[in-house]
C-alpha cells in the first residue's frame, strides 16, 4: 500500500500553509521591491521553519515514519523554545543597554559609522553625528573620531563624509580626527585606538562611544577589549527602526560571543 501525506490535524496544515505563504511573499518582496535584504532572508527563513513544523503534523501512515515526524516535532519545539528564551534574554540586553551613560567627561569620542547615502551620511549615521555635537558642544576640550572606511564602489570614506557633516555645522576641524581605514565596528575600535595612541604617544585609557540605541550594548563590549574604561552616548532610533534592528542584534551578539 502506497503511504500518503496527509494532515490529520488542523494546526499542521494551518503552520504550512502560512509558512509556505510567508516564505513566498517575502520571497517575491525581496525580488521585486527590497531585494534580498536581512530582513527579507529573516522572514523566509522563519517561514520555512513554520512549513517544516506544520509537516510533522502529518501522517503518512508508515510507523517508522510517523515516528520520525514526531522526533522531528520534539526537536523543532526545543529548537524554537531554545530560540525565544535565548532572544528574550539577549533583547533584554540590548534594551538595557539603550541608554546613555556618559557620566564622566572623556578626551575623545568615537562616532561609529552606519552607511552613506552617495557623498551624504544616512539618516542613521546623522543621528549619530547629532549625537556626538551635543557632546562636543557641552565638553569644549573634548574631540571626535569619526570611523568609517570606504565602502564599495564608494569614492569617498565614511570618515570624511563625517567629517565634512561635523565642518559644517561649526565643529572646528582641529577636533575632528578621521579614522578611514575600518570596514567593521572592531575595526572602527581598533583603529581608533591606534589613531589616538599615535596622536598621545601613549595607549588610551577611556573612550566615549557614539552609536544607535539598538547598537550601543554589542558596541560597548566591543570596545571592551580595545579600551579599560568605556561610557556610551546613544543616537535615539525611530521605534519601527529599532524593533528592526534589535532583531538583527539578536544574531550580531550571539556571533560576537562565538567568536569574539
Amino acid at each position: 500500500m502506497r503511504a500518503q501525506l496527509q494532515f490529520k490535524k488542523k494546526i499542521g496544515k494551518f503552520l504550512f500553509g502560512v509558512g509556505i505563504t510567508c516564505a513566498l511573499s517575502s520571497l517575491l518582496s525581496a525580488l521585486a521591491i527590497f531585494g534580498l535584504t536581512f530582513g527579507t532572508i529573516f522572514i523566509m527563513a522563519v517561514g520555512i521553519f513554520i512549513a517544516f513544523f506544520g509537516l510533522t503534523y502529518a501522517k503518512v501512515n508508515d510507523a517508522k515514519f510517523d515516528r520520525l515526524l514526531l522526533l522531528s516535532r520534539l526537536f523543532l519545539l526545543s529548537i524554537l523554545l531554545l530560540g525565544m528564551i535565548s532572544f528574550a534574554w539577549i533583547e533584554i540586553l540590548v534594551f538595557q543597554a539603550a541608554k546613555s551613560n556618559c557620566v564622566v567627561n572623556a578626551k575623545y569620542a568615537v562616532v561609529l559609522g552606519a552607511g552613506l547615502r552617495g557623498d551624504q551620511p544616512s539618516r542613521t549615521l546623522q543621528t549619530r553625528l547629532d549625537k556626538g555635537i551635543e557632546y562636543l558642544r557641552e565638553n569644549s576640550e573634548a574631540k571626535i573620531v569619526t570611523a568609517g572606511g570606504l565602502g564599495p564602489a564608494a569614492s569617498l570614506s565614511e570618515a570624511e563624509a563625517m567629517k565634512r557633516y561635523l565642518t559644517a555645522r561649526g565643529i572646528d576641524e582641529k577636533r575632528i580626527l578621521k579614522e578611514d581605514k575600518s570596514r567593521t565596528t572592531d575595526e572602527n575600535l581598533k583603529f581608533t585606538k591606534e589613531l589616538i595612541a599615535a596622536r598621545e604617544g601613549v595607549p588610551v585609557q577611556s573612550i566615549i562611544v557614539i552609536t544607535s540605541d539598538y547598537h550601543l550594548y554589542r558596541a560597548k563590549q566591543i570596545a571592551g577589549k580595545y579600551y579599560p574604561q568605556v561610557q556610551g552616548l546613544a543616537a535615539e532610533s525611530p521605534p519601527l527602526l529599532k524593533i528592526n534592528y534589535a532583531i538583527r542584534e539578536y544574531f550580531a551578539v550571539i556571533k560576537f560571543w562565538l567568536l569574539g
